[in-house]
């Protein structure tokens, strides 16, 4: 007899989990287990850069890029199946998950556990992260490229970090020679991301420093697409800009529209108990950008990847009993780049040398530790 567990998303916490499940626990399984990893994406997107991937020329795609079924090769095929689609609808009574193929089929999995971890998208359909299959995302990644290549005039909506570290990536790399503007809705960029008022003073700094001009206290009211191709703004202070380039980056969007609402919260997270299973199930579990458990940040993935995957192992091998609950991550870790120089970020309450944050992350954007995630080698900061 087979036991199958369906892993819905191959992004940042779905892929390693598929890893580990694969390398630990289906040697000792007391059935056969088959993994099912579902993904629209032929390939694994390292968006932690596409803020410098944007650039023409930064990053090479195939940096970015890393097909999946390579990393899955060493697997016996009785062991794991890649699926190339879209999960259009979960019917939990009957433990099955409805997949829209990248060939237009359907095709319906049944599985003894489901694991979600289909993550989230930006608004707009802007490819800093994944927006469906590889091609698409390789499509809209070289078109914006084209843009900003194009652009002289480039205005970011939204302060968080990826918009802080975009304004920042472009001034770095066309310095003073295109016109970057910063819109931000608080008194101070990454207002929203509780960083100590020294972080947000310094990021600040080194935007000024870069040519960024910032316009603090507003947001975009309506944006429109004018005859010659720029694109007018209205901010909520009053004031009107036209830009070449307009990029909101505020917000994501979570990908959870194929999942039961009775599972969801009001803001459409998948709600789920302190041992990441969801809510209301006993063979359906979260992870990732989709859970109500901890904030969205990639920091905190190694340590849910870790406690999901020992959970489905403990159930895969009749201890159930055993499964621990996940504590959430309450240690702020964040690290923000602008450019390969300037840098800042902070671990709990204390600021971090700006050198080494340069150092660690801005040189490369951890680029280069990709193949042996991708590859279930390492997980971010851990073993695997």
């Amino acid at each position: 007899m087979v036991k199958t567990v369906v892993v819905v998303g191959a992004g940042f916490t779905g892929l390693p989990v598929a890893h580990k499940l694969l390398i630990y626990t289906a040697p000792k399984a007391i059935e056969k287990l088959k993994v099912v990893l579902v993904s629209p994406s032929s390939h694994f997107y390292w968006n932690l850069a596409a803020v410098r991937g944007v650039i023409p020329g930064a990053i090479p795609d195939e940096q970015l890029f890393l097909p999946i079924a390579d990393a899955f090769s060493r697997y016996p095929s009785e062991n794991f199946d890649l699926v190339l689609g879209r999960a259009d609808r979960l019917d939990p009574e009957n433990n099955s998950v409805l997949i829209i193929t990248n060939d237009g089929t359907t095709r319906e999995i049944t599985y003894d556990q489901l694991v979600i971890a289909t993550g989230s998208s930006i608004h707009g359909g802007l490819p800093f992260k994944s927006i469906g299959t590889y091609e698409a995302t390789l499509n809209a990644l070289h078109s914006l490229q084209d843009e900003i290549q194009n652009a002289s005039s480039i205005t970011i909506a939204g302060a968080g970090p990826t918009g802080v570290e975009t304004a920042g990536e472009l001034a770095a790399a066309y310095y003073h020679k295109k016109q970057i503007t910063l819109i931000c809705a608080g008194e101070n960029v990454l207002h929203a991301s509780d960083v100590i008022p020294s972080v947000s003073q310094t990021v600040e700094s080194d935007l000024q420093k870069l040519g960024v001009s910032v316009i603090h206290k507003t947001k975009v009211e309506t944006s429109s697409k004018n005859p010659n191709g720029q694109t007018k703004l209205v901010l909520s202070d009053g004031q009107v800009l036209t830009t070449d380039l307009y990029l909101p980056l505020f917000g994501i969007q979570l990908n959870t529209a194929w999942i039961p609402t009775g599972f969801l919260d009001e803001a459409g997270n998948v709600q789920l108990d302190p041992y990441m299973r969801v809510r209301g199930t006993t063979n359906v579990w979260g992870i990732g950008d989709i859970g109500n458990i901890e904030p969205k940040q990639v920091t905190s993935t190694d340590a849910q990847i870790i406690d999901l995957a020992a959970n489905l192992d403990l159930v895969l091998t009749d201890r159930e009993s055993e499964i621990k609950q996940h504590k959430a991550a309450t240690k702020k870790m964040i690290f923000i780049t602008l450019g390969r120089s300037y840098a800042t970020g902070q671990i709990s309450w204390w600021k971090v040398w700006g050198w080494l944050v340069a150092y660690i992350k801005g040189r490369k954007i951890f680029v280069d530790s990709a193949p042996n995630y991708v590859n279930g080698k390492e997980l971010r900061h851990k073993p695997m």
